[in-house]
């Protein structure tokens, strides 16, 4: 008698345990509450599917009447009362009963996140608040969110395109403007879209009240989830993040397994598809179309089981009539492997080469705990840069290669000092943008060549100067190269002279003195770093220039002084330099987490200045300046009361020469103590 198990599903992993199971020999029937849900499931000859949502007794009923050997509840982790039917019902039919648990994402550092362990106590939280709110929590909860004064106006709710759940959302009295039908999985940029668009609902909306912060509700859903994504949209935005903490389980219960746990078990019972020997996944670099593939590659595709990677990339490989999973998320497709063992040979597909800006690393990462599963076999491609630098005639050993995808890099920053670039583009509007910046700065007679759909009936190679090229828009996913003969080989420490700086009547750091607090900083190529009253800006300067890959603010609240920094920082070529005009700590609120912080002018308030920036970042490195007793004394203060530990202070005094008629005499500058905050890691 073949056996029998039930599976209550409506999740990822009850999506990959049904995978799993296909065609195994054994009877599995799954429940799920929706058709969509029932959609993603896969058809097998040993798989029956119910479409309905079930209460404590008609799961009894169920489970009485069909005999089944086994139960596995892979609902969602917030379902808790379907979790306690399912377990009270297998308790009255004396039928084991297994649960899937989700792997959790928490701890996620930052001011800007706060959590909630019920619905009572988010209630609460968001009561005390201002602002717009963004739920991505789903349908159910939305009725207790309507609690909230002026809930109408404050809330935005993010729910599935399921038939009938509009209608019941608006009867709630939640206007249509503030609903946003989507299906997930959302990535990092569509989870940020939808942040702006209620930011400028809102703005739009409440014009007095435009800048308030918003806050997105969130579950801890986990990977699966999309947990991830949203904490990091959320950072970028500048959002707060509730998160609603989710229902206590643990693995300490032996009837609690993750989702390999699970797999595993029901291999134990049911036999694994396996030889015994670990599976081959190829990574497999494509170039930039099937022409480019190599022999290997070739060989390799056509003896795999299974194809990944992005439509595009399925698409070129689909004359070889492989069976595919469509997919670039890569604990996803790990996952997908782990419930899939009949898999022996799977190819995961990338384009132009797996060692370039390839998300091959990543992938990596994610199989590498799976050792003993899985032989990992790279095979390197073509990658767009090699092609296009060929079909110009260019050797590449001494070109400096950048990325703009999802991000943003100081390009002429790099040129001034490289002469030579090549720059993968990202955004159909990215030349524009690089050219109307080097223009700017005054480098208008580099020479620009932009390739667009290299190695395609369409490519396109168009050459010219910035300002030839400024006016043009090109296809996303371009690359241009970019030369020029005026580089300069820039000092690699820092040490600008004074006369360098516009100064005016704004008070500057002076150049020994800039040099030692720059020491004591000790920032990192990809650091985010304060200058806090910042004068004319001659630190910030300096350390934009010195880290053009990091994020470099200069906070300053008098006009003068903001006029200061902006004209030095296109004169000194720091154009990456952020300005941002307050009074510190309320003008920090909207920045990222610093990694380095100098404290240059703090308008007396240097304990809120500390504690703002131990808030957003526990281990910021900060170094605080003081010509004065006093504000030693402050700092100190501030030390004990923000239990602190003791910091570096030393005293600087500089003398210089000052000649005299005939004579030399030693001019004493003002003396500085400089106090550092080391993070307590160091």
């Amino acid at each position: 008698m073949r056996l029998k198990i039930l599976l209550f599903a409506g999740t990822t992993e009850g999506r990959l345990i049904a995978e799993h199971m296909a065609e195994k020999d054994i009877l599995l029937d799954v429940s799920v509450a929706t058709e969509y849900a029932a959609n993603l499931l896969p058809a097998a000859s040993n798989i029956r599917i119910f479409t309905n949502r079930l209460d404590a007794g008609q799961i009894q009923d169920l489970l009485h009447s069909e005999g089944y050997s086994l139960v596995l509840d892979a609902t969602h982790p917030y379902a808790e009362e379907v979790s306690r039917n399912i377990r009270t019902a297998c308790q009255a039919e004396r039928i084991r009963c297994l649960r899937i648990l989700r792997e959790s994402e928490i701890p996620y550092p930052g001011d800007h996140v706060h959590f909630a362990t019920d619905l009572d106590q988010a209630i609460r939280y968001l009561r005390r608040k201002r602002g717009p709110i963004f739920l991505t929590t789903g349908s159910k909860t939305l009725p207790r969110f309507m609690e909230i004064p002026d809930a109408k106006e404050r809330i935005f709710a993010r729910i599935l395109p399921v038939p009938g759940m509009l209608e019941e959302i608006l009867s709630l009295g939640l206007p249509g403007s503030h609903i946003i039908c989507a299906q997930g999985p959302f990535s990092t940029e569509s989870n940020l879209a939808a942040l702006k668009s209620v930011q400028s609902r809102w703005g739009q909306e409440h014009p007095n009240f435009a800048h308030a912060p918003i806050t997105m509700v969130t579950k801890e859903s986990g990977q699966k989830g999309g947990f991830p994504e949203k904490m990091e949209a959320a950072k970028q935005a500048g959002a707060n993040v509730l998160v609603l903490c989710r229902p206590e389980e643990t693995t300490a219960d032996p009837d609690c397994l993750s989702l390999a746990q699970a797999t595993a078990m029901l291999d134990s019972v049911c036999g694994p598809i396996s030889n015994g020997s670990p599976r081959e996944v190829f990574l497999i670099g494509c170039g930039m179309s099937a022409s480019q593939l190599t022999l290997e590659a070739d060989a390799a595709i056509r003896s795999c089981d299974l194809l990944i990677g992005a439509n595009r990339l399925l698409e070129m490989t689909a004359h070889y009539g492989k069976k595919t999973f469509c997919s670039y998320d890569y604990p996803q497709i790990t996952d997908y492997l782990l419930a899939n063992p009949q898999i022996r040979k799977a190819a995961v597909l990338f384009s132009g080469d797996i060692g370039l800006y390839s998300g091959a690393a990543r992938l990596r990462e994610c199989l590498a705990p799976h050792a003993d599963t899985f032989c990992i076999r790279p095979l390197p491609g073509i990658s767009s840069p090699v092609h296009f630098l060929d079909l110009l005639g260019k050797s590449y050993e001494d070109v400096r290669i950048l990325s703009l995808h999802g991000q943003s890099t100081p390009v002429s920053t790099h040129l001034r000092t490289q002469g030579k670039l090549l720059v993968l583009l990202g955004k159909k509007d990215d030349v524009p943008q690089i050219c109307q910046n080097l223009l700017a700065q005054g480098m208008g007679d580099a020479r620009l060549t932009v390739g667009s759909c290299l190695h395609s009936p369409q490519e396109s190679l168009v050459s010219g100067s910035p300002a030839d090229l400024a006016g043009r828009e090109f296809p996303p996913l371009s690359v241009l190269y970019l030369e020029y003969d005026r580089a300069v080989q820039e000092p690699v420490t820092h040490g600008l002279a004074d006369e360098a700086f516009t100064r005016g009547e704004v008070p500057m750091t002076k150049s020994e003195i800039r040099s030692v607090i720059l020491s004591k900083l000790g920032l990192t190529r990809n650091a985010v770093f304060f200058d806090i009253g910042a004068g004319t800006g001659s630190i910030a300067v300096e350390a934009a220039r010195m880290i053009p890959e990091g994020q470099v603010y200069a906070i300053e609240r008098k006009e003068e002084a903001l006029s200061l920094i902006r004209e030095n920082a296109v004169k000194l070529q720091a154009d990456h330099l952020q300005v941002i005009a307050g009074a510190a700590p309320e003008a920090l609120a909207q920045l990222p987490a610093p990694t380095h912080a100098f404290i240059g002018g703090s308008g007396g308030r240097i304990r809120e200045i500390l504690q703002t920036l131990l808030e957003k970042n526990p281990q910021v490195k900060m170094v605080a300046s003081a010509i004065t007793l006093e504000t030693l004394a402050e700092l100190q203060k501030a030390t004990k009361e923000l239990a602190l530990p003791e910091p570096e202070i030393v005293q600087i005094q500089v003398s210089r020469i000052k000649k005299a008629g005939s004579s030399h005499l030693m001019q004493a500058q003002n003396p500085v103590f400089l106090v550092t905050f080391a993070p307590a890691h160091t």
